[in-house]
């Protein structure tokens, strides 16, 4: 069976993909991890642990080769440092070619696929896909200023296929059990339920926005759909991953009711903050591609139907803190 090594395996996001890889019993999976601690979770999830910094560059390039890993995932959401992982994965690629080489041999490329995020797009003024231009004088809009870097990254992994095959998936705001992201809104929430204040409950967030969503094991399942075709994905291997984009303010008066406030809710904007300016934004992308080409089949619909089910969990995971 292929091994998968996932980047970030200890996260939110990388559990459920290496949870969703075992699930399928094609895979061998791995996961690198920070601490000792780190380990124990990812052993008691059936992934084989490493100790060790993902943005190390000699430790990920050694990690590959001694593992014979065949697939990287990164899903750890790196900003400063997603460069050095980018290179690590490069070199080790590299490394195996040349071995190979002076034996005359072939094989596969080694496998890549990078987490980057719908926020590349901005606030287009009309509806885009995952084949619009981002970053560029041809995109519709700039994208959110926390991930201004992120377009021309996506272009140096792009630029890597002559050693990597690659994927490069775009999810908008995740759901899901304990989802931080959704804490930036819905904390204020909680807290005005706790206080019992009746005062309005000021919310960090343009009220214009509409966000797109996506629940974590619908994400999980594109990455599977991604490793499954690594190889034979096609020319632009890039691949916007939402469900439902709903209002800001549609999602607020849901939980509001939920949690039982009757206070009136204060939009305060981004207030310059480079975050909420990015989960502010005004989503209109779609995911036809993903569904087309790597027949991706989400199975959670109906986010404000069943926001009840999310709004517990993520209370329950507050708690637990």
């Amino acid at each position: 069976m292929p091994n998968v090594l996932v980047l970030g395996a200890s996260g939110y996001l990388g559990l459920a993909v290496g949870q969703a890889l075992l699930r399928t019993g094609n895979y061998i999976v791995w996961g690198l991890a920070r601490s000792q601690e780190k380990t124990k979770l990812l052993a008691s999830n059936e992934i084989t642990p490493i100790i060790g910094d993902a943005t190390d560059e000699a430790l990920l390039s050694s990690t590959i080769s001694e593992n014979k890993i065949d697939i990287v995932i990164d899903t750890t959401s790196e900003y400063r440092n997603a460069t050095a992982i980018l290179k690590a994965v490069t070199e080790a690629s590299k490394d195996r070619i040349r071995a190979l080489g002076k034996e005359k041999s072939l094989s596969p490329k080694l496998g890549f696929v990078y987490t980057s995020g719908s926020w590349v797009h901005g606030s287009p003024q009309s509806r885009i896909s995952d084949l619009s231009p981002v970053g560029n004088r041809l995109a519709q809009d700039k994208p959110a200023t926390a991930v201004a870097w992120r377009p021309a990254h996506e272009q140096c992994i792009l630029a890597a296929r002559d050693v990597l095959d690659v994927a490069i998936l775009r999810p908008s705001a995740i759901y899901g059990r304990g989802s931080w992201v959704w804490g930036t809104w819905w904390s204020c929430l909680l807290e005005a339920k706790k206080s019992g204040a009746n005062d309005s409950v000021k919310v960090p967030a343009d009220d214009a926005s509409m966000t797109g969503t996506i629940h974590v094991d619908d994400l999980a399942a594109a990455y599977v759909a991604a490793v499954d075709q690594i190889d034979r994905i096609g020319n632009w291997p890039v691949f916007d991953v939402l469900n439902e984009t709903i209002h800001v303010t549609e999602i607020m008066e849901a939980a509001k009711k939920f949690f039982g406030i009757n206070a009136p809710l204060e939009y305060l904007g981004t207030m310059g903050n480079p975050f909420l300016e990015a989960l502010s934004l005004q989503s209109k992308g779609n995911s036809s591609r993903a569904r087309s080409v790597l027949g991706w089949q989400p199975s959670h619909g109906e986010f404000l139907l069943n926001l009840a089910t999310y709004l517990k969990a993520w209370e329950a995971s507050q708690e637990a803190k």
